[in-house]
């Protein structure tokens, strides 16, 4: 009877290690979904004559392309090797980031090892203020350095966005009084999804540590790193990208009377 339950035991346990290994061979060959959502097209440019704008987030194979105004539907995905034209467009990786802002006479800047941001003279480049982001703190031994890897100027209003990675928080700003005055906090958004740990699938300069983006006519931000997409007027998320969550490198393209136009950026 003893043998008969040990037989028994080894055979259990046998088939659950082949199960195991089924799974684990199933999952390694299977492959990763363009733009990690199953039934990617290829995009194709509009036809039809209307304008159609698009922000479009950079993978390690694949531009991926969604429609501003469809809630940011996926309208299809391109590879890389084809999207020669889009790459020339990027903007230049760098740790420390510098926004112009004509209307104020001032640049913001970001930059590793500060929590927060300065504001410069726009002529001069002499130091007017620094803001940090009060009631937030962060532990440099514990990424991502740097820790505000995200600064957009709403191109409507006179209001400036700043990334907090370590808090996965975002930090409005009032900057209407520069630059006489220091920029005075508006709200502090939580995202949806923290900036944390390295995208995958990824090839190269993997960590998370974000970046920010308006959309052109200023009704959107665009948080890299997370995914996020914020409303900016109700300054709530309206849609979280997957392929958004997985990078930082993105831009917005608009498709008129048959090319394409790049927005300027902040």
């Amino acid at each position: 009877m003893r043998r008969r339950v040990w037989v028994r035991a080894a055979a259990l346990g046998l088939a659950a290690v082949g199960a195991v290994a089924g799974l684990t061979v199933y999952f390694s060959t299977e492959t990763v979904p363009r733009c990690l959502v199953s039934g990617a097209r290829t995009w194709k440019a509009p036809k039809d004559g209307v304008r159609h704008r698009y922000e479009v987030v950079m993978l390690t194979d694949d531009a991926c392309f969604f429609d501003m105004d469809r809630k940011q539907k996926l309208v299809g995905a391109l590879p890389l090797d084809r999207a020669g034209w889009l790459l020339a467009h990027l903007p230049r990786s760098s740790d420390t980031l510098h926004v112009t802002d004509q209307q104020q006479r001032v640049v913001y800047e970001t930059k590793p090892g500060l929590l927060g941001f300065r504001v410069l003279a726009l002529q001069t480049g002499r130091p007017l203020y620094v803001t940090r982001y009060q009631g937030f703190t962060w532990n440099p031994r514990f990424g991502p350095d740097p820790p505000s890897h995200g600064l957009s100027l709403a191109p409507d209003r006179p209001e400036l966005w700043v990334l907090d990675a370590p808090n996965s928080v975002l930090h409005l700003f009032d900057v209407s009084s520069l630059p006489g005055a220091p920029p005075v906090r508006l709200e502090d958004i939580r995202l949806s999804k923290p900036i944390s740990g390295d995208e995958s699938p990824c090839t190269a300069a993997c960590a998370r540590i974000g970046s920010l983006q308006h959309s052109a006519d200023g009704r959107f931000v665009y948080v890299g790193d997370s995914g996020d997409v914020i409303d900016t007027d109700t300054r709530q998320a309206v849609a979280n990208l997957e392929a958004l969550h997985n990078s930082r490198v993105q831009l917005e393209v608009d498709w008129v009377d048959g090319r394409a136009v790049f927005p300027s950026r902040s």
